[in-house]
């Protein structure tokens, strides 16, 4: 029971830490999908908790089966290289623009460092994986809460600011897709030892844990509208040491995504080709050399446009299960008549 027990936590370490990047954590992708649109995106965040919690839970129940999905589709298998291969470029982007400023020593070695991790994470696979987020998670949401706090002001009156715009829940859905489209094959290959309650469980308090820390950002965000240009919008409203917190908080964050995408992505791309060089090469350093393109260029430019490909991706996931299982219960009710 405790094995199991440790198992849930671990994979809720694993969704969480796979949804939170540079992208969440600075702020730019709130703004991109949420803040903007003002009161809206409220509601926007309210729907976005019911549609993590239905995605993970569905991960988590027919995750053979979507894992067996993906290494015999070509098609989900290189859409979810694509989606992938973007967002691991944004985490790598986002890295190298937190260490920017710093020493040139400091900045190379940081390089270094996450890039060999990143090949290992290629190589070894979910262990490695598992041993960072257990770690990394908890602390990076514990003092990314404590600095959002600070931030938090209820005399503002641009809690409450804005127009009405319809279009904004289809950003919300962009939004939702492009975080767990990216995430399935994580996911889905965490739930098979866990009950059909720890399933639940661990769904809602991943979506849960997501939204509250959206929330916060979103309101500190639109407190502070001035910064929805920047590249890592939360980050410009800290000052002195909070400002280097904050900047260990987004580089955790950076670095649990980026692990988890090169998971998911060198397993796809294993579906396609079996070559260590090969998945290395696609995996890790094409990615690397595209977040050369800048951390707010890739956000803004290609994030939108990966949401749209998540789209078909999750469609082809999810409803090969859901056919899969309607024939069952079919073919099982014309046996129990014979």
């Amino acid at each position: 029971m405790k094995i199991f027990a440790n198992k849930a936590v671990m994979t809720f370490m694993v969704i969480v830490g796979t949804v939170i990047g540079s992208g969440f954590l600075s702020g730019k992708e709130i703004v991109v999908f949420f803040s903007r649109f003002g009161n809206m995106s409220y509601f926007c965040i309210f729907i976005a908790f019911f549609l993590f919690f239905a995605l993970f839970y569905y991960f988590l129940k027919f995750g053979d089966i979507i894992v067996d999905k993906l290494s015999k589709s070509k098609f989900s298998n290189i859409l979810n290289c694509f989606i992938c291969f973007t967002l691991s470029s944004a985490m790598f982007a986002g890295i190298f623009s937190l260490v920017e400023d710093m020493h040139f020593v400091i900045k190379l070695a940081t390089m270094l460092i996450v890039f060999v991790y990143a090949c290992r994470v290629a190589i070894k696979g979910a262990s490695l994986l598992e041993r960072l987020n257990l770690i990394l998670v908890p602390i990076m949401i514990i003092f990314l809460l404590i600095n959002l706090i600070r931030l938090f002001s209820v005399k503002s009156g641009s809690l409450f600011l804005g127009g009405f715009y319809p279009f904004s829940l289809f950003f919300c859905i962009l939004y939702v897709v492009l975080n767990t489209s990216n995430s399935a094959i994580v996911i889905s290959s965490f739930g098979k030892d866990l009950s059909n309650k720890q399933k639940v469980q661990v769904s809602f308090f991943s979506a849960l844990a997501l939204c509250l820390i959206l929330l916060f950002a979103n309101i500190v965000l639109l407190q502070n509208s001035f910064v929805f240009g920047e590249d890592m919008p939360i980050l410009e409203l800290f000052v002195g040491p909070q400002k280097f917190v904050m900047s260990l908080i987004i580089l955790l964050g950076c670095v649990t995504t980026l692990f988890s995408l090169v998971y998911s992505n060198t397993g796809s791309l294993r579906g396609v080709c079996n070559n260590n060089i090969f998945v290395l090469f696609i995996g890790v350093v094409m990615p690397f050399a595209l977040s050369f393109m800048g951390f707010g260029f890739i956000v803004s430019k290609f994030y939108p446009l990966t949401s749209v490909l998540g789209i078909f991706l999750l469609c082809d996931l999810l409803l090969f299960p859901l056919f899969k299982k309607v024939y069952k219960k079919i073919h099982s009710a014309s046996k129990n008549r014979q």
